[in-house]
């Protein structure tokens, strides 16, 4: 006897502490990546981009806040909970949205997507307002019923009105995640493109790895909505059904945060070296005379040689506009400056690798101006249809 009570007791703790766990985790990430922020801005890294992050991890606290409240059933608070979960719910997505902009949209571009968070305000502001005119039993038959249960039959009053706000609420939920995956693409592409055309080195600079993680939140996303399609109570009933969801939900939250936390670089660094750029004296110049200047001081100066040679430079070095230099190398050439670059940098390790075939790859890598080995052997393999390696055992035979 004392033996089932001892195992009966293990279990019941194992269960309770698995619960407990697995309910908090995404909270704990967020709360987690939200402090992490806070005290980047306060140390005085501040950024549009960086204000956008904080208020997306908050957001995103609040939202398994009121999961932790559902899951733990926090009677007491419930109306609050939920009421901030169902806005923060509709909230979430936008606000990552507005997060990718901050990145990567100029600021007059920026504004019209607020408007995605518009069903989250008038939401739970509804919500909110309707929780406030019910009474105590209404509240509780809501709460057994709909939240608990996720059945209709048997509302009555101001608890009918309150599962029809909920049921809107997860329909426009569906609807923004198609249009706002769509935007968020473009706005990446877009700056991708931008920062090919601006920059030779893009490491640290592109997005790529939060394009990835943008086509996951919406994987995750259509995963939630159908979670909520079907009931959270279907998840009570064991907190290893919490499990799997949990720890998918923590893992991205986690890899957003890290990505998101490590990104420094944004549209507007580079909107700071547009304006310099722009204030260099203009000089009228035919296109194609223009690009053999550029291809002129390329050369005999190497300029392609520097790690972080910038559009800027080659447009202060001879002193004329950003555009024209921008026009005269993706009109004449057909190419990004990032590519026009990178060409001349592998055709000089080319002559590297010839002149000097005991040098190691990693050395003409860093004598080719390439920043990390990584690029090298990418464009390498871009331009010269092998990679390096391949090519110096070429040369040998």
């Amino acid at each position: 006897m004392f033996g089932f009570l001892l195992v009966s007791f293990y279990f019941c703790t194992t269960f309770t502490m698995a619960a407990i766990i697995f309910t908090t985790l995404p909270m704990m990430v967020c709360l987690f990546w939200t402090v992490m922020v806070a005290t980047d801005i306060c140390r005085g890294w501040r950024s549009r981009a960086s204000c956008h992050l904080l208020l997306f991890m908050a957001t995103a606290t609040v939202l398994y806040w009121g999961h932790c409240a559902f899951f733990t059933r926090s009677m007491a608070i419930m109306p609050l909970a939920d009421t901030l979960y169902l806005t923060a719910n509709l909230l979430v997505f936008p606000l990552f949205l507005l997060y990718i902009g901050a990145l990567t949209t100029r600021r007059a571009d920026h504004r019209l997507q607020w408007l995605f968070t518009l069903p989250a305000i008038a939401g739970g502001t509804c919500c909110g307002i309707v929780y406030t005119l019910m009474s105590s039993s209404e509240v509780a038959e809501f709460t057994d019923l709909y939240l608990y249960r996720h059945q209709m039959k048997g509302l009555h009053g101001m608890a009918m009105q309150q599962a029809f706000i909920h049921d809107t609420s997860k329909v426009f939920f569906a609807i923004l995640i198609i249009p706002i995956y769509i935007i968020g693409r473009q706005r990446l592409n877009s700056y991708e493109h931008l920062l090919s055309d601006t920059y030779s080195n893009l490491e640290n600079k592109t997005l790529k790895p939060l394009s990835r993680l943008l086509l996951t939140f919406s994987v995750v996303a259509v995963a939630s909505f159908t979670a909520n399609a079907i009931g959270r109570h279907q998840f009570t009933s064991s907190p290893w059904l919490l499990a799997v969801p949990s720890v998918l939900f923590a893992a991205l939250l986690f890899a957003v945060g890290y990505t998101s936390w490590q990104q420094r670089f944004s549209i507007d660094d580079i909107e700071a070296e547009e304006k310099l750029s722009d204030n260099t004296e203009s000089m009228q110049s035919q296109t194609s005379e223009l690009r053999q200047r550029i291809e002129m001081v390329m050369m005999d100066e190497r300029l392609y040689l520097q790690p972080n040679l910038k559009i800027a430079d080659i447009v202060q070095r001879l002193g004329t506009n950003r555009n024209y230099v921008y026009n005269a190398i993706n009109r004449e050439t057909g190419m990004s400056f990032n590519e026009y670059v990178n060409r001349m940098r592998i055709n000089y390790a080319e002559q590297l690798m010839t002149l000097y075939p005991d040098k190691s790859i990693t050395e003409i890598s860093e004598m080719s101006g390439f920043s990390s080995s990584t690029s090298f052997y990418r464009n390498f393999k871009t331009f010269k249809g092998i990679g390096p390696r391949e090519f110096r055992i070429k040369l040998k035979h």
